[in-house]
C-alpha cells in the first residue's frame, strides 16, 4: 500500500512539472512577438507599467476558487436510537489558486516573461 501511495505522489509531481513546463514553453513562444499580438489574444491586461526607455510590463492575473468537501456527518447506530455527532460535521473549504503572468516588452516587442503562482499550467 505505502508504495502505491508513494507512486502516485510522484505520478502527480511529474504530472504538475511536466504542466508548468508546457506553460514556460508556451511563454516562451510569445518572446519576439508584439504587443499588438498579446493584447490581441490575452486581452486588457490588469496592470501595465512603462519602465521608460520603451520598455513596458504587461501583468495578467488568473485566479481560481476551488470548493473542497468538508467530511460527512457521522450517526452512531445504539440499537432502536441513533446519535448524531456534529463534531465530524466539517464545512467546505474554499482553496484559491492563481497564476501571475508579466511580459516585458521593449519597443512594442516581447523580450521577456515571468509568471508566480500556483495556477500556472498548460
Amino acid at each position: 500500500m505505502k508504495k502505491w501511495v508513494l507512486g502516485a505522489g510522484c505520478l502527480m509531481m511529474l504530472t504538475a512539472c511536466h504542466s508548468v513546463q508546457n506553460y514556460d514553453d508556451y511563454l516562451d513562444s510569445w518572446v519576439g512577438r508584439s504587443e499588438a499580438d498579446l493584447v490581441a489574444t490575452w486581452g486588457a491586461p490588469a496592470q501595465m507599467q512603462n519602465l521608460g526607455a520603451g520598455r513596458q510590463l504587461f501583468t495578467y492575473m488568473k485566479q481560481k476558487t476551488v470548493m473542497e468537501p468538508g467530511m460527512n456527518p457521522q450517526n452512531v447506530d445504539f440499537g432502536n436510537y441513533s446519535l448524531y455527532s456534529p463534531a465530524n460535521d466539517a464545512m467546505q473549504s474554499e482553496t484559491l489558486y492563481y497564476c501571475e503572468t508579466t511580459f516585458t516588452t521593449e519597443n512594442d516587442i516581447i523580450v521577456d516573461y515571468s509568471w508566480a503562482g500556483d495556477a500556472c499550467v498548460r
